[in-house]
């Protein structure tokens, strides 16, 4: 696939290379010698033959699962012409890869592999696909794939919802983990240790953020996790930090674990906990997802229910008066948001060089009349910038209350972000606060730069260390949530413009044109913001200062002891540096 020792343009024809074989995943007719220092794929002369394949499932009680992937309906001799139809119009969307085994929906990684954009005719080969899957129920079906994979020399991956933004929940010829089913949400009322006293909520890696926040909400309390509702909470969501509506008085998600259970590569079960394996609890609480074990289960804070309001509205250049006067009105915006954040508040919102769209200013704690109060000034400051054209009515601005988080969630926030789509290519950064604290001009001009170049963004704004939270919920332990992230005033998903009817040469023309031109005229403005590692570009080109902000050496440490043969990867991972691709999509020892 992807080799991050070569030029992009060279991983990209890697990417591109297929070795023919059966949409079921049986092996090419001509098998190959491998380097040992490769995992094997189909084709290759070690690849595990049919019998071993068929005893693996035996072991799982039957839960081993062949991949096909979901566009094979769109080619022959499966083709279906009216579930075609359906699939190119739902394409992208987590309902479709969220629930099945081996679907991921990071289109760069997919590279255009059995989808619904190419003939029927095309043959539909497995790509970057995982081969098998285990529909894991219990920690020996973890065991037995960790077991396999090792015995036979064969990828790893750890699959839960799929949203990974870099395609590390799939891999050429790897045996997954489904962890989908391994789901189930347990309230604890009297959490008892020397580091926390009070409720919390056990979580199997894959419950979804939103089952997750009901299941608590109906017992009186409410727990971090992540606003996309598919979003699998004790998975890569709490092993990147984890921001949320509730980060402005909560934390980061992972700032609330008070346990992990984990299986390391060896087949051992581990506790970690602030007190026991702590090393282990601090660099699974933020540093980065699926490279120290595979995660079974955390144990989290919550807390109790509280009445919480949101506000949400929008303004464009035709309503803002001019091209001018609406980047005149983003600026003040940005502005007069900080002392909002500054009151534990959080806003998610997206703008283009046409629109804004704030799709909530969400503020735990108050009614409605007291948000609409707290946004005054913010309304007031638009209205006088612009002339009298964006006022409250102008802006449409639409007050929510309910008598607790997940009720006010699930009303006004789940159904705009259920149907949100992956481009073929993105990128992140962090708008710091001492950028903020001063002129902005350099900052603003970047941002408008990078807009009339056809880019968006998609923000989510908080701070995380206001005097709020920091009364309310302090970190149960320290742990490896990136420095960055809690000094930052808002976080930046950047995106080109996408559609499906795009040549897919186009993707690796925007990727490119991410990080060599867009990026650094961000970087101009904002030196050494660094990037959320959930929600960044793979080819960095400082991924472990951007990434990790100083605790890449600690991690990389702790990586060693764990999992000294570096058994887990993830291609932006600690330890991502010691692998490689071969041409033919093979994972190598670097």
């Amino acid at each position: 696939m992807l080799l991050r020792t070569i030029t992009t343009a060279l991983a990209f024809r890697a990417l591109a290379a297929e070795i023919p074989q059966a949409v079921l995943g049986s092996e090419t007719s001509a098998a190959v010698q491998t380097a040992l220092h490769c995992r094997y794929i189909p084709g290759d002369a070690g690849w595990p033959q049919a019998q071993l394949w068929y005893q693996l499932n035996r072991t799982v009680n039957g839960r081993l699962i062949a991949t096909v992937p979901v566009g094979s309906v769109c080619h022959y001799p499966n083709y279906d012409e009216a579930k075609c139809n359906e699939l190119t119009t739902n394409w992208g969307l987590a309902q479709l890869g969220v629930p099945r085994p081996a679907e991921f929906l990071a289109l760069y990684f997919q590279n255009n592999t059995c989808t619904p954009f190419t003939t029927s005719s095309t043959r539909c080969v497995l790509g970057n696909y995982a081969s098998y899957s285990i529909a894991v129920r219990s920690i020996d079906d973890v065991r037995a794939g960790i077991s396999f994979a090792q015995k036979y020399n064969i990828r790893l991956v750890i699959k839960n919802s799929g949203h990974d933004f870099y395609g590390q929940s799939t891999g050429k010829g790897a045996l997954s983990l489904w962890m989908h089913n391994y789901n189930e949400t347990t309230i604890i009322h009297n959490y008892s240790s020397s580091y926390y006293n009070g409720p919390a909520l056990h979580v199997q890696t894959g419950a979804e953020g939103a089952a997750a926040g009901s299941h608590a909400s109906a017992h009186g309390y409410t727990v971090v996790a992540g606003s996309c509702p598919t979003v699998k909470m004790a998975g890569g969501y709490l092993g990147g930090g984890g921001h949320s509506y509730l980060s402005g008085i909560y934390g980061f998600a992972a700032d609330n674990v008070l346990e992990w259970e984990v299986v390391t590569a060896d087949g051992e079960r581990v506790v970690a906990t602030p007190t026991q394996n702590a090393d282990l609890y601090w660099a699974l609480s933020g540093g980065g997802p699926g490279t120290y074990g595979v995660v079974l289960s955390a144990t989290v804070r919550v807390f109790p229910n509280k009445v919480t309001s949101n506000a949400a509205f929008s303004f464009s250049v035709s309503q803002a008066g001019g091209v001018e006067q609406y980047w005149n009105a983003v600026s003040v915006f940005h502005q007069q948001l900080k002392p909002l954040l500054d009151q534990g508040m959080v806003a998610e919102y997206g703008f283009t060089n046409e629109t804004m769209v704030v799709t909530g200013v969400m503020a735990p704690g108050q009614t409605s009349d007291s948000l609409q109060s707290s946004l005054q000034p913010l309304v007031e400051a638009l209205t006088a910038k612009s002339r009298s054209q964006l006022t409250a009515q102008s802006l449409g601005m639409k007050l929510a209350q309910a008598d607790n988080y997940y009720d006010l969630y699930k009303a006004e926030i789940e159904a705009h972000l259920a149907g949100l789509v992956f481009p073929a290519a993105m990128a992140g950064r962090f708008v710091p606060r001492r950028v903020m604290d001063v002129d902005t001009t350099n900052l603003d001009t970047a941002l408008r730069a990078i807009a009339d170049r056809g880019y968006g963004y998609a923000v989510i704004a908080l701070n995380a260390l206001n005097s709020v939270r920091n009364r309310t919920a302090p970190p149960i332990a320290p742990n490896a949530v990136q420095p960055n992230f809690n000094d930052a005033y808002s976080s930046l998903m950047i995106s080109p413009r996408w559609s499906n009817s795009y040549p897919w040469s186009e993707a690796q023309v925007l990727q490119d044109q991410l990080v060599d031109e867009i990026l650094p005229i961000y970087d101009a403005a904002a030196p050494d913001a660094g990037a959320y590692k959930n929600e960044a570009n793979w080819a960095e080109k400082d991924l472990k200062k951007s990434f990790y902000a100083g605790t890449y050496e600690r991690l990389e440490d702790i990586k060693r002891k764990v999992d000294p043969s570096g058994f887990f990867y993830g291609i932006t991972s600690v330890g991502f540096d010691q692998f490689g691709w071969d041409s033919e999509g093979r994972l190598c020892k670097a």
